[in-house]
């Protein structure tokens, strides 16, 4: 469902994704609440990117029918172990909301958990993509108080959700960076909106 507002509510916001959660944080509106997906996790084509889709999809024309000439779009799963910040959602769905702010832009800085000053912090947590040796995905900040649907703890596997560390060895700047340490994120808004 689609959060209901007229052209001048929205004029001068800009949206962003919070990542493994279902909810906006402060003065954010939520647009609409889903699940994260994505491409199959070792299939080399389709989409690169991670996707939120809304919990009431909407159709056209369709077939039922499975079909090889397609793009294939799979629900995403955490790969976390018992170790990892998210070891509780390991093998489990995650959720995502589409969220609107009254600030004209919006950015996502790696390896940060704080905003440059003059910033909103919207939420802040750790990097997350596909595994190294699967197909690409984009980097994404999934929040660092993240949920998981209850119903999705099958180990379908589908689009994969991996913590994302520094390589050292791979020309990475070491320091400041360290070997093996799972990276943090931010999502930080600023501007106003025009009146």
């Amino acid at each position: 469902m689609f959060a209901s507002l007229d052209d001048s509510a929205v004029s001068g916001m800009t949206q962003y994704t919070r990542w493994g959660r279902d909810s906006c944080h402060g003065d954010a509106i939520l647009v609409y609440k889903g699940f994260m997906a994505g491409s199959w996790y070792s299939h080399s084509g389709s989409g690169s990117n991670f996707l939120c889709l809304p919990e009431d999809p909407e159709w056209l024309q369709y077939d039922d029918a499975t079909d090889g000439e397609r793009g294939f779009v799979a629900g995403a799963e955490y790969e976390t172990d018992a170790n990892s910040p998210f070891g509780v959602h390991d093998q489990h769905d995650a959720p995502c909301a589409v969220c609107a702010i009254p600030r004209s832009t919006t950015i996502m800085i790696p390896a940060k958990k704080t905003c440059p000053p003059g910033w909103t912090s919207e939420y802040f947590g750790y990097l997350m993509a596909e595994r190294y040796n699967h197909r690409r995905t984009d980097f994404v900040c999934v929040d660092v108080e993240a949920q998981h649907l209850e119903a999705g703890a099958s180990n379908n596997n589908g689009a994969l959700l991996y913590q994302v560390e520094g390589r050292c060895n791979y020309n990475l700047h070491c320091p400041p960076y360290v070997n093996g340490r799972e990276l943090t994120c931010v999502v930080c808004s600023a501007g106003l909106k025009p009146v």
